[in-house]
């Protein structure tokens, strides 16, 4: 077992030394258009079992201060068990689950096929989306400064986003799709927030360019108005909506305010989402890619992201940007793995700083 307090850091040492070991010779190889099918697949089978056994595995009642609401949802699960809980009125999907796992297995058991699922669904949505270079989308997932935190301490969140992803699969079979967004809203409420940016960038602002001015216009809103959109924010998380969140009293208590994430414009949390929106806009408006998929999944982002702006004061405030924060990868990935009439040793050698440059931004946030 592990030492907790050296979770992460063998976690990162790891997932480096696969990405160096048997990735890079990969990538400096050419061209990277007709990648050998078998190193791939030994490449995703490693990362995914490092992946599941590392989240999954953990304590389930480990420290809060290395694995967050570990030993909640832990509680939560041995309170169904023994019959102490069985009435479910929020995240209905999650607790259902839970209960479900409760009537025949251990809560460690529980952990490991919940690290599956969040492993394994978005790289099946990958695969499916963007064929067999999609491998690169994933591991740009896996190394993303999100993916760890939503798998062990946003449990709910880091499952309902993996369903998420999945319903982009089923884009041309709207019965599904729309069945797939409610299975992750019942997951975790707060994926209404990706949904409503979905249907914005579907049906309202389509055109590309609008979008990207109205996620510029976010941040002097934010800045201006900061004590209106304060307000609101606690209005809509607190009061009796669709979106209300019993946790949001302690968000916006004295005590929430004490945490790092609160009470500040952060900047740092601007300029990183910044870099995917900068990408989208240089490979969609400056290279003309053509790739319906990735212009709305784009459109979906950076509107995610503007309305995260728009709520940045909230405590927890990294919370409401991973809404927008999952999208990330994609953004990030897939123009390098597309035809931008760029040559493909360019491609390759911008595939490279993305993904490596995302491992050692996580590492850094993460460790030091």
């Amino acid at each position: 077992m592990i030492p907790v307090e050296y979770y992460k850091t063998a976690y990162f040492a790891c997932l480096a030394f696969i990405l160096i070991v048997f990735l890079l010779p990969v990538l400096l190889r050419k061209p990277i258009e007709y990648p050998i099918q078998f190193q791939n697949n030994i490449i995703v089978i490693l990362l995914i079992i490092l992946s599941v056994l590392f989240i999954g595995l953990r304590d389930p009642h480990g420290d809060w201060r290395f694995l967050g609401d570990t030993s909640s949802y832990t509680r939560t699960f041995e309170s169904i068990q023994n019959g102490q809980r069985t009435e479910f009125t929020k995240d209905i999907g999650f607790y259902l689950f839970m209960k479900l796992f409760t009537l025949f297995t251990s809560v460690k058991v529980f952990y490991i096929v919940c690290a599956f699922l969040y492993t394994y669904l978005p790289y099946l949505s990958f695969k499916k989306q963007f064929g067999p270079l999609s491998i690169y989308v994933f591991i740009a997932y896996l190394v993303s400064l999100s993916f760890l935190p939503f798998g062990i301490n946003g449990l709910r969140n880091g499952l309902a986003v993996a369903i998420f992803l999945s319903a982009f699969t089923y884009l041309n079979n709207k019965w599904i799709f729309y069945f797939i967004i409610i299975l992750s809203i019942s997951f975790h409420k707060a994926m209404l927030l990706p949904f409503v940016a979905f249907l914005i960038s579907s049906f309202v602002i389509k055109d590309n360019k609008k979008a990207l001015y109205f996620w510029l216009l976010t941040i002097p809103i934010s800045l201006l108005f900061r004590d209106i959109l304060e307000n609101f924010a606690e209005l809509i998380f607190s009061s009796d909506t669709v979106i209300q969140d019993d946790r949001a009293s302690t968000y916006f208590s004295e005590e929430g305010q004490k945490y790092r994430v609160s009470g500040q414009f952060r900047w740092d949390f601007i300029i990183y989402s910044g870099v995917a929106v900068f990408v989208g806009y240089w490979a969609i408006l400056k290279k003309k890619l053509s790739n319906p998929l990735y212009t709305l999944i784009f459109r979906t982002y950076i509107i995610a992201n503007g309305m995260w702006i728009l709520l940045i004061y909230a405590p927890y405030t990294n919370r409401v940007a991973y809404l927008s924060w999952f999208l990330m990868p994609i953004v990030l990935t897939v123009p390098f793995i597309s035809d931008i009439r760029e040559s493909i040793l360019n491609n390759k050698k911008k595939l490279i700083y993305v993904i490596y440059g995302s491992l050692l931004f996580t590492i850094f946030m993460e460790l030091i």
